[in-house]
């Protein structure tokens, strides 16, 4: 079944793989994933093709891959006001400044900064009727926004900061500014979020599930949509043209998984909208790390699945600790065997290839691998044919974009899956944020705690409490009283959150406080 599933792929449009200098793990998992865009920020991204085309609108060509393109608004004057005004807060609290004063003297201020060479043009002239002259009602809108700021504690230039959304106006994806014009920049915004729109689009929910999208993340009507449309220029409607990325496999069970917890997400109607974008991002980051740990299964041809050992001690336990971290290296290490796997049976089926190794020919073997995997630097002479693949590998698996063994690391932290100490390293270790996202998408009734940590083995491949280690490993490698103890402190860590409530000695049951209604 793995196998069949990494033989459905859909050959990438004319043109659209043009910029990566080599075709390796892009064929593989797709194009592209890199550290700098964390999951938060792939979430927006999926979310800004939402809003330019809803989910279920872009049909799939019968055998062929999605090619369109979408625009990312700039929203310059909306940033601005929010990120980089330096005078709104100064004039409004300078007691100097008569009340009746105040809204000329910011006006004249921001102008300044946000044009300086300009005429004197009034840029926020828009917003003269919208706040009545008023300096103080716009202080008060723009804090209400900067309140749903991702990320505070990254000093970030002021065209790489983001809102959580939950309306289409307060979409901001990642810019770049040059004198003074705007661009899209894939600084932040890697294509991850593109992945994730062509999985969700390409499962049997893709239509429900853009309904639900719409009506909780991009509803106009939502109130803090309808400030953010307030301070924004109905005439600022520049954007950047873009051409959606590539993603291989036709068909995978990932992507029905992952549509099944958005839509489980999304039904949460006791879930407040703006409450549910943290568990949105890291339920998605969960489904990409099982995706890519699927596919790299798949491509290196191994028949059994490679556990997410999660340590709930929080290192207390440091036999499980240690063998959680090396889960930890072997998922990273398969990457690397996906791409070797991957390489050398390419090499095998690639005619021009093996002819260049039957007469041993080193340029002609060359000019094969360069053919086949898209290769646009390779310089100096040749090496001999029977190092060009080891050296394709090498360059593969080294490189510093689009390679899944360095990726693995900051999407696992960031999504609170992998934790990491000095002098310790990092391995498995759930925070109480992912926890939650799991029991609000996995959880519809009160579930016996033993069964929950089940399903999160047979969805997700995350081991937690004995029953689970026997199925996983045919020997574990530590005692099952490790496995036992290690389901006691999870229960304790969600009693403490309030997720768990223990009805006898012998039975706790797991609840979401948020289950969707009947």
């Amino acid at each position: 079944m793995a196998q069949e599933m990494a033989r459905k792929k859909f050959a990438a449009p004319a043109g659209m793989l043009d910029e990566p200098g080599m075709r390796v793990q892009e064929d593989i998992h797709g194009h592209r994933l890199i550290p700098e865009q964390e999951p938060y920020m792939i979430l927006l991204e999926a979310l800004s093709l939402c809003a330019a085309h809803p989910l279920g609108s872009v049909e799939t060509p019968s055998g062929q891959h999605e090619d369109f393109n979408y625009v990312l608004l700039h929203r310059k004057k909306l940033r601005f006001l929010l990120f980089q005004d330096r005078h709104l807060e100064q004039v409004s609290s300078d007691d100097h400044i008569h009340e009746h004063e105040k809204w000329a003297k910011w006006k004249a201020r921001v102008n300044q900064q946000y044009d300086p060479d300009g005429d004197e043009q009034d840029h926020f002239a828009y917003l003269d009727d919208k706040v009545n002259h008023r300096l103080d009602a716009l202080l008060q809108a723009v804090r209400l926004l900067r309140s749903r700021e991702l990320d505070v504690m990254h000093n970030r230039r002021w065209t790489s900061r983001f809102l959580a959304v939950t309306g289409p106006d307060l979409i901001m994806t990642d810019m770049r500014e040059s004198n003074g014009k705007f661009s899209a920049d894939r600084r932040f915004f890697g294509r991850g979020g593109e992945l994730i729109y062509l999985m969700l689009n390409r499962s049997s929910r893709a239509k429900s599930v853009g309904v639900k999208v719409a009506s909780r993340l991009l509803a106009p009507t939502d109130p803090m949509n309808d400030i953010a449309r307030k301070l924004s220029d109905p005439n600022d409607n520049a954007g950047s043209n873009t051409r959606i990325g590539y993603l291989p496999c036709a068909v995978h069970p990932a992507y029905e998984r992952l549509a099944e917890d958005w839509e489980q997400l999304l039904s949460l109607d006791g879930l407040p909208s703006a409450h549910l974008f943290e568990p949105l991002f890291r339920i998605t980051g969960l489904n990409l790390f099982v995706y890519l740990a699927e596919r790299a299964q798949e491509e290196s041809n191994t028949s059994v699945r490679e556990p997410i050992l999660v340590d709930m001690t929080d290192g207390a336990d440091a036999r499980l600790r240690e063998i959680s971290k090396a889960h930890l290296n072997r998922h990273r290490h398969e990457a690397n065997r996906a791409v070797r796997s991957f390489v050398e049976r390419e090499a095998l089926a690639d005619g021009a290839w093996q002819i260049a190794v039957e007469q041993d020919d080193p340029n002609a073997a060359r000019e094969a691998l360069k053919g086949r995997f898209k290769i646009k630097k390779l310089e100096g002479r040749p090496p001999p044919v029977g190092e060009q693949l080891d050296d394709l590998i090498n360059d593969a698996t080294t490189r510093d974009k689009n390679n899944i063994h360095t990726y693995l690391l900051p999407l696992t932290k960031g999504i609170g899956l992998v934790t990491a100490r000095q002098r310790v390293g990092s391995w498995f270790a759930m925070d109480d944020s992912l926890l939650f996202a799991l029991v609000v998408a996995n959880v519809s009734e009160p579930m016996e705690l033993r069964h929950f940590a089940k399903r999160l083995y047979e969805r997700y491949g995350i081991v937690i409490g004995p029953e689970e280690a026997r199925q996983a490993f045919d020997k574990p490698e530590v005692g099952i009283p490790h496995f036992e103890g290690n389901l006691a402190a999870l229960e304790k860590r969600m009693t403490r959150i309030a997720l768990t409530r223990r009805l006898s000695d012998d039975c706790a049951f797991v609840n979401n406080p948020y289950r969707a209604r009947p």
